[in-house]
């Protein structure tokens, strides 16, 4: 496949339904806008003088991939490809996302119309986008992309994403702590090496851009091999040429910045058959033509994980949940929005008068039934009279408290409604559930069914889990490249069965030069002096404590009045020793660390020492230390 000759396919989008909120309530006032995309695309294949493509002279949808950019030719509208579940030469089926929603931001729109014309690109390794094909574009569109990039890749930036958002603002010298959060550098917890500049926060703090001053690289060549923890260093590796390993001895070159994220791709129902040929990632794993066959699913997923230690790609295969909430249907209130923020909410009647109790039974197709009656109003309306209402907090204690008591394998969370912009009750299967079942027993409430079509909350009154779906995994993160034949028409490139690359593997941040933090990390000479506190008996402690940790487990000279002295090496039957634990435990020269607290045992030495008694410490410290 060349990966000289740049791709640039045009087309138009066939479908687009948005897929996912925002959500984040950070000032943008954008919670409400769609941040990713369904879209089906037709493409139109592009001819090449380039012989050596996957088809040769020609690219096609085949030849799309995740990482990959979707613009209208406006250029207003940018995505970029974050999954894909099926493709032909002519069309692709796919997810893609307004990346930090910047072309919300510039332009108040990320979303592209039906039948409208788009373009699909790639970017360089600087960050810039390369498009070939221009004849698409409408006046200054192809300025607003090349601009587009400018802004978000011209500084070289890099998001670092937490759940949490750490305490950093614009200008702060970072690094990362064992969790591969960003950190403050000099932070406890943190890493004795710079990782880089905060340039900017969004997503209320979580998403930290950063200017790294050094080269930061996203996808290590064998993602299995990373093995560290945040934090750790990668050395080249004397019995391996061109390899690393965390074990000291070869040269300092890379710092393990965050944690790994699998990637996984389900792939649907479908097994191959006597046509198929199927690789991941290079290793051959079934041949048709060769006699291969699966008789099911199961047999097909335990094909792949014999093939698991060469691939890195392991299966499971299980039913697919499903699920059941409001606005399955159209609430019998939705153009009507009385209640708060148009959540949903049932009305059991008049304050006041005898309420009208609704009833349902809920099921998960394996364990008996359980009633659920809705008579705990814990809100009220005010809508001529003041009726009281169950809120979506008030529905979901009903239904926690029925799943719970009659054990099924459902859960019950509340989520947003986005087609009524309002907040409700979501059920989903779980565990050795077939199915959930919502069933009206007393539909008196108020005069409406609870659930089912028109209904208060507007949840679905039933579905049913379908046959076990495949789906591939990659633990250490990396691509799962599926490849091998047909490319269409068989089992490869249909439901699912598509390469991907939705993990991460851990970046790693070169520390070989300067910019890393330091040169490679050597010995420097260090001195420091102490004025000894009093000492009365054995195991008294000094007052003179370790500023550093030795470099490369180096040893210690101790002297007092200028005379140097013996020190313990995990015992305390030499004058002095160094303990961690108020003089408790020696410990060994080897593991003398920063903090580390100089003790003396004045019946070995022949004397105590007071206040005029001076201590001095010369050892090499870390160059990244001093």
């Amino acid at each position: 496949m060349s990966t000289f000759t740049p791709i640039t396919l045009t087309g138009t989008v066939t479908t687009s339904v948005g897929k996912q909120l925002y959500a984040e309530v950070d000032g943008t006032g954008m919670e409400s806008q769609f941040q990713s995309y369904d879209l089906v695309l037709a493409i139109n294949p592009k001819a090449t003088g380039d012989g050596s493509s996957r088809k040769a002279n020609e690219y096609n949808a085949i030849d799309i991939s995740i990482g990959m950019w979707i613009t209208d030719a406006g250029g207003g509208t940018v995505l970029r490809i974050k999954s894909i579940s099926e493709k032909t030469e002519t069309s692709i089926a796919l997810v893609a996302e307004d990346v930090d929603m910047l072309s919300y931001r510039l332009n108040a729109l990320n979303s592209i119309t039906n039948s409208s014309p788009i373009i699909v690109f790639s970017q360089n390794s600087e960050g810039e986008a390369i498009i070939t094909e221009t004849s698409t574009f409408q006046p200054g569109g192809l300025d607003k992309i090349q601009s587009r990039f400018v802004v978000n890749e011209a500084d070289d930036r890099v998001k670092f994403t937490h759940s949490v958002a750490p305490s950093l603002s614009k200008g702060d010298v970072v690094t990362i702590n064992t969790s591969g959060d960003l950190v403050k550098y000099g932070a406890v917890g943190g890493s004795d090496i710079k990782v880089g500049t905060v340039i900017e926060t969004i997503r209320n703090g979580k998403d930290v851009l950063i200017k790294p001053f050094n080269d930061i690289l996203k996808n290590y060549k064998e993602p299995e091999s990373l093995t560290a923890t945040p934090g750790d260093v990668y050395y080249t590796d004397p019995n391996n040429a061109g390899e690393i390993t965390t074990t000291e001895g070869g040269k300092a070159s890379y710092m393990h910045l965050n944690t790994k994220v699998a990637s996984s791709q389900i792939v649907g129902d479908a097994t191959p058959g006597a046509n198929d040929v199927i690789n991941f990632n290079g290793i051959e794993i079934f041949n048709g033509p060769n006699g291969d066959s699966v008789a099911d699913i199961t047999a097909f997923r335990d094909l792949i994980n014999t093939k698991t230690s060469t691939s890195f790609v392991s299966a499971t295969s299980a039913a697919t949940p499903v699920s059941l909430e409001g606005g399955d249907f159209e609430p019998n209130y939705a153009s009507n929005d009385y209640y708060s923020g148009s959540d949903s909410y049932i009305v059991t009647g008049i304050q006041g008068q005898s309420p009208a109790i609704g009833e349902i039974t809920i099921s998960d197709g394996v364990n008996a039934a359980q009633t659920i009656l809705f008579d705990n109003p814990d809100d009220t309306l005010s809508l001529g009279d003041t009726y009281d209402v169950i809120s979506p907090a008030a529905m979901l204690t009903k239904f926690q408290g029925a799943i719970t008591a009659g054990s099924l394998d459902l859960v019950a969370e509340l989520v947003d409604m986005p087609s009524y912009d309002g907040q409700t009750v979501k059920i989903s299967t779980t565990g050795a559930a077939t199915q959930v079942v919502l069933t009206n027993v007393n539909p008196a409430a108020f005069g409406n069914n609870v659930v089912g079509a028109a209904s208060w909350t507007g949840i679905g009154e039933s579905a049913t889990v379908g046959a076990p779906v495949l789906t591939l995994n990659r633990a250490a993160g990396g691509p799962i490249n599926i490849t091998g034949s047909p490319i269409t028409g068989g089992w490869i490139n249909t439901g699912g069965a598509v390469s991907s690359n939705s993990g991460r593997v851990p970046f790693l941040l070169l520390i070989e030069s300067e910019g890393g933090g330091g040169v490679a990390e050597t010995g420097v000479s260090f001195s420091e002096e102490f004025t000894s506190a009093v000492t009365t008996a054995d195991e008294d402690s000094t007052g003179a404590a370790m500023t550093y940790t030795p470099f490369s487990d180096g040893n210690v000279i101790v002297r007092v009045n200028g005379l140097q002295t013996d020190v313990g090496n995990g015992v305390k039957t030499k004058p002095s020793y160094f303990s961690a634990d108020g003089g408790t435990t020696a410990k060994l020269r080897a593991d003398i660390a920063a903090g580390d607290i100089l003790y003396w045992m004045g019946s070995v030495a022949g004397y105590e020492l007071d206040a005029s008694d001076e201590i001095d410490f010369d050892y090499d410290a870390s160059s990244n230390d001093v």
